[in-house]
């Protein structure tokens, strides 16, 4: 198999040196031609609790993804993971723009909603699926160390296919079957949106609130003041998901609270875009609470004011 990794960071260098060492040929494809030339130089160390895999340089395909039409087009991919962030979607579809007449297969594993449409638009004959994993990865260099193992769920996003075509049949219980032999715990779902809604409420309160009190996600639950804000977002979700017919857990609450305490010692993404001086994903996380509560005629109030808080963060950042 030729799996495609768009995105080298953390998570991507995680998938794809996994699933390089399991026998597939991996393409990475980057930003920039020098993030490209330093994995082609120095290889990647992946650490997994006491263990080290190491993939030398000479094994290593990168390129910019600048490149990746003209390749794609020669020799083409079984399946390709978008592992950018939001913000990197409509630099990707820029680039990908040549292939909209062409069938790709691709694995979305983006924070936050909004982006889907965007691609089922851009590659109206391709496969699309959307991606959960609780996997969690740091980068330093040129080592990626593993935090544990998560889940990776994996649901056909799909609209435009209206016949009895099946989950399998696209080629979404390859792609599962290829993360397990890869070592990654990985299944398709039937319930991929309820999966997409359940990291959505968690992201929206998690996210912003560990990136504006400069937090790892544990320190969230040590004061009662941290926890009320916390209520009052997830409570805020709750009224607009209930609006829009959307169910989750009864439980969903004590979710939200084993989550922060299992990722304890976790930077979130959005804090480590702000400290970093990024783009965060807010606008399709607390952003997309927002705009689903105005077409309700209903408001968010503390999920707005949060979202205009971190935006006018970018692109300075916090030091």
């Amino acid at each position: 198999m030729i799996i495609d990794i768009v995105g080298a960071g953390a998570l991507g260098l995680l998938y794809g040196g996994k699933l390089l060492m399991a026998g597939n040929e991996v393409r990475f494809w980057t930003r920039t031609t020098t993030q490209a030339d330093l994995l082609t130089h120095y290889g990647v160390t992946i650490v997994e609790r006491d263990d080290e895999m190491h993939i030398l340089p000479d094994q290593i395909q990168a390129k910019p993804i600048s490149e990746l039409t003209d390749t794609w087009k020669n020799t083409p991919g079984d399946w390709l993971l978008l592992m950018v962030k939001q913000t990197g979607i409509d630099g990707f579809i820029h680039e990908v723009n040549p292939l909209q007449d062409h069938m790709l297969n691709i694995a979305c594993f983006q924070n936050g909603m909004g982006h889907m449409e965007k691609l089922q638009a851009a590659l109206p004959k391709s496969l699309l699926c959307s991606a959960i994993t609780t996997e969690g990865a740091k980068r330093v260099q040129s080592k990626v160390n593993r935090a544990g193992t998560g889940e990776t769920r994996l649901g056909r996003y799909n609209l435009h296919i209206t016949d009895s075509t099946s989950i399998e049949e696209t080629g979404t219980f390859t792609l599962a079957g290829l993360l397990q032999q890869a070592g990654f715990d990985c299944t398709v779902s039937n319930e991929i949106d309820k999966l997409i809604y359940r990291k959505l409420l968690i992201n929206s309160v998690i996210n912003p609130l560990t990136a504006l009190w400069r937090i790892p996600n544990g320190e969230l639950l040590i004061t009662e003041e941290r926890k009320r804000l916390m209520r009052q977002l997830y409570d805020e979700v709750w009224l607009v998901y209930s609006g829009s017919g959307i169910g989750l857990d009864q439980d969903m609450w004590d979710q939200l609270i084993s989550v922060c305490r299992s990722t304890a010692t976790n930077t979130s993404s959005m804090l480590a875009d702000v400290l970093a001086g990024r783009g965060t994903e807010v606008g399709s996380i607390n952003g997309h609470i927002v705009r689903m509560a105005q077409k309700l005629d209903l408001a968010a109030p503390t999920h707005e004011i949060l979202l205009h808080l971190i935006e006018g963060m970018q692109p300075e950042g916090v030091n």
